[in-house]
């Protein structure tokens, strides 16, 4: 089965210490020591994200690589040349959080787009975080053109509907997906809060985990002339 696990927010990323939703993450391969390639395109190959990646799935018994196509390779890394191939091995991939907008645009560039496509279709888990969790949609609503607020932008259309993160943090973003539904800017979408995530299964939601009090996900979407949200049961992590 095809899955995406998308994450509004925490994990390694964002949390000081051990979370929940990482163990998640390995637990859903089914493995016991799983391969779990990272891409952090999204901050730039960012060192201290590769660190933090590899620090909190080495802790968890993963077996951990990452590609980089900002930065010299190391013995982390899978190689650039070939990374196709490579995620093909994975048992599951994380992208991380930072500027949706110039990660995609180095996908589409560097082909990786279609290699992703290629893992989900094959088998292999995908998640991620933030921009990490939108960028599978159809689209998200972000701040990655550094512009005051946030805007709609096309992400990889894997997922249908579009793709809302860190909903319940920032007003001003339920506000602007809001206008934007009105606006038919962006599709029916899926919103997700910090330390909360969405388990899709092929393209349908499957499970929806929280590990706060309070956080969830809900499907928001545009009925006559009014925006419509509706909270989605969450399993406990």
């Amino acid at each position: 089965m095809r899955r995406i696990l998308a994450i509004g927010g925490g994990g390694f990323l964002m949390e000081d210490g051990a979370s929940p939703v990482d163990a998640l993450v390995r637990d859903l391969t089914g493995r016991a020591h799983p391969k779990v390639c990272f891409i952090a395109t999204p901050s730039g190959d960012l060192p201290a994200h590769l660190d933090k990646f590899h620090h909190a799935f080495g802790a968890l018994g993963c077996e951990t690589k990452h590609l980089a196509f900002f930065r010299q390779p190391d013995a982390r890394s899978i190689p650039v040349a070939d990374f196709r191939a490579h995620l093909l091995q994975q048992d599951a991939i994380y992208v991380g959080g930072g500027n949706t907008k110039s990660a995609l645009a180095v996908w589409r560039a560097w082909g990786l787009d279609g290699a992703l496509r290629e893992a989900w279709d094959a088998g292999v888990l995908l998640a991620g975080m933030s921009a990490g969790a939108m960028c599978w949609f159809e689209a998200g609503l972000t701040d990655s053109f550094w512009s005051e607020g946030y805007r709609p932008l096309d992400c990889l259309g894997l997922l249908p509907g579009g793709c809302a993160v860190h909903y319940s943090s920032d007003p001003l973003r339920r506000a602007t997906l809001h206008a934007a539904l009105k606006a038919q800017a962006v599709p029916p979408s899926l919103a997700i809060d910090d330390h909360a995530a969405v388990l899709l299964e092929d393209t349908s939601i499957g499970r929806v985990y929280a590990w706060r009090d309070g956080a969830t996900a809900c499907r928001i979407s545009l009925e006559g002339d009014a925006v419509v949200e509706r909270a989605l049961t969450a399993q406990r992590l």
